[in-house]
């Protein structure tokens, strides 16, 4: 049994046509003069029969010549409301584009927003997946409606006025047309119920298709798939899911194929009337100009009455996916925060007072009752096994992730009470995965395309050891990296790559710097400039830098160092190695490693 579920749809409609006025008013001026011009069109075939062969019947000597006039002036007529029409149509059918456009915008600049938890939750795209439907292309959801809002007016009047000229040869014909129209819609609606109902299934296996389908097809995994012999299995599995696909929609498509029998019976029903009192009122005397004239009407009407009842069912049922969207849009999701404004004109103070955290839809705690100070101007290294919670740290007092419980403070203000966009724009952080966009050099050290102060580029590129590397290509800053969109961009290397990452960091010069695993990518000297250089990158601001590398750590006022319940030792590098603790044994660890691949080079 398909589930029904009832909406909005009046208000998602007006909600449409709200927005339609707001971004673009003059379609609905094209829209009325369509209307009309389509409403009219199908009266032209309707009369042209009658009137041919009424001159026909007529037995005047002008018959022939009055007959040549009516059908040149019927092919004017129809040319010229065709071409009107069809102008219209497509005139239309871009300001329509626009619209969804412009709504597939919001919702990426949304999907940009949302809290970060939402980024790592790996059913979040087949949660709102009946949202993002909405916008994905021309012929479904708010472009699909607003295109058949567009159409469906022209069609409802061209049915009224069919309707009378068939009702005043019967009502029992108009009844077996609206018997056809009920059916239509009835079949339409289950069909659509089915098809919602199925959707984040159908995401699921459409996600699973896809990612073998990618996988195949990406160079990165070329070696991995050569050298381990991945190949078969992933041939394999891509079978299984794709054959998982199609019995979902054999099974969909088999319920709207037993739904198509209703419509058809409906038909059926529908023409043997028509044609039954037609051909009755035709032996009864009726003159053949009129059977011809009404017979038109009653199929023209019949062929409108199945475009309405599509064009309604359609935005009934896509309706469903634009009230998706809207309620997607209008949901908090963690991206507004609280109403306090950015910290400015001072670097920061972190304290985590007695927190507790573990990952959402999870029971595994990753911090338990941790209590830490970042004092201002304090560099501070965080260090530790994998797994201890080093990047997580970082996570929570950029307020990516809440606190399970406890606080997190910022120079005294608990930090849910920041506004979310101005609590990121408080930290300059280069994260162990660098991320370069398709964009030019000083586009990717802005991280922004406008407003660009190119001698802080020009700066931030120096500071981080990039400008002979930048000066050398083609376009220097104006370059654009990666060949997603320019085909000559620029491919850098992974250390240039991470190069970048510390320089847009650098520019945008926020109160706070946080460095999580920032070299490496880099080479022994490239990295050995960086740490020379650290406490003029930083400029006196306070900083966080993670790293396996202790050696890397000795260039900072404190040291904490985690491991799996915890921060486990905090302290200087002379204090902790002085305690001979678990930070003592892996520095002594790593530097026997270091000397001894120095003396093998050697």
């Amino acid at each position: 049994m398909v589930e029904r579920r009832s909406y909005p749809l009046g208000s998602v409609l007006k909600r449409m046509l709200q927005n339609a006025w707001q971004k673009s008013p003059g379609v609905f001026g094209i829209f009325v003069v369509y209307t009309l011009v389509t409403a009219a069109y199908p009266f032209l075939s309707v009369a042209l029969p009658k009137a041919m062969l009424g001159e026909l019947q007529s037995g005047a000597a002008a018959r022939w010549e009055r007959i040549l006039w009516i059908a040149a002036g019927y092919f004017v007529l129809a040319g010229t409301l065709g071409f009107w029409r069809t102008f219209l149509e497509r005139v239309g059918y871009e300001k329509l584009s626009f619209l969804r456009l412009d709504y597939l915008k919001g919702s990426c600049v949304k999907l940009m927003e949302i809290a970060y938890p939402h980024a790592e939750d790996a059913h979040f795209m087949e949660k709102y997946d009946k949202a993002f439907i909405a916008t994905q292309s021309n012929d479904n959801g708010v472009e699909g409606i607003y295109h058949k809002l567009f159409e469906l007016p022209a069609v409802l009047l061209a049915t009224g006025a069919l309707g009378a000229v068939v009702g005043h040869l019967s009502l029992w014909v108009l009844l077996g047309l609206g018997l056809n129209l009920a059916a239509i819609l009835w079949s339409g609606r289950r069909g659509q119920c089915l098809r919602y109902e199925k959707k984040e299934e159908e995401a699921r296996q459409r996600r699973r298709v896809n990612y073998y389908s990618q996988t195949a097809g990406d160079f990165s995994y070329g070696k991995d798939i050569r050298l381990y012999g991945l190949k078969e299995r992933i041939r394999e599995n891509h079978a299984q899911e794709i054959e998982k696909y199609r019995v979902l929609n054999q099974l969909l498509a088999g319920r709207e194929y037993r739904l198509g029998f209703v419509c058809l019976a409906a038909a059926l029903a529908g023409d043997l009337l028509t044609y039954g009192i037609l051909i009755g009122r035709t032996l009864g005397g009726m003159p053949i100009a009129d059977f011809s004239m009404y017979l038109t009407a009653s199929l023209t009407l019949s062929v409108y009455l199945r475009q309405a009842a599509d064009q309604m069912s359609f935005i009934v049922g896509e309706g469903q996916y634009v009230h998706e969207l809207y309620r997607f849009m209008d949901l908090d999701m963690g991206e507004k925060g609280g109403p306090h404004p950015a910290i400015t004109d001072d670097t920061l103070e972190i304290v985590f007072e007695d927190v507790s955290f573990c990952y959402p839809g999870t029971d595994q705690y990753i911090f338990q009752h941790l209590n830490l100070t970042i004092h201002k101007g304090e560099r501070l290294a965080v260090v530790g096994i994998n797994g201890a919670g080093k990047t997580t740290l970082v996570k929570l007092m950029m307020g990516l992730f809440d606190v399970t419980e406890g606080e997190i403070r910022i120079n005294g203000i608990p930090i849910k009470e920041f506004d979310k966009k101005a609590l990121y724009s408080m930290f300059s952080a280069v994260f162990q995965d660098v991320n370069v966009m398709a964009f030019t050099v000083r586009e990717n050290v802005a991280g922004r395309l406008d407003d660009i102060d190119d001698a802080q580029v020009a700066s931030a590129l120096e500071r981080v050891g990039l400008s002979q590397t930048v000066e050398a290509l083609p376009g220097k800053t104006e370059q654009m990296l990666l060949k997603v969109i320019d085909e000559t961009g620029t491919m850098l290397s992974g250390g240039q790559n991470q190069k970048l990452a510390i320089a847009r960091a650098l520019y945008k010069d926020a109160c706070m710097v946080v460095m999580d695993e920032p070299t490496a990518a880099l080479d022994a000297l490239a990295e050995a400039e960086i740490y020379e250089n650290f406490s003029e990158l930083v400029r006196g601001r306070t900083a966080v830098y993670i790293s396996h590398r202790l050696a890397s750590t000795r260039f900072c006022d404190h040291i904490a160092l985690f491991d799996g319940d915890g921060l486990k030792e905090y302290g200087t590098h002379e204090e902790l190695m002085a305690k001979k603790g678990s930070y003592y044994e892996m520095f002594m660890v790593q530097g026997k490693y270091y000397k001894q691949a120095v003396q093998e080079g050697e």
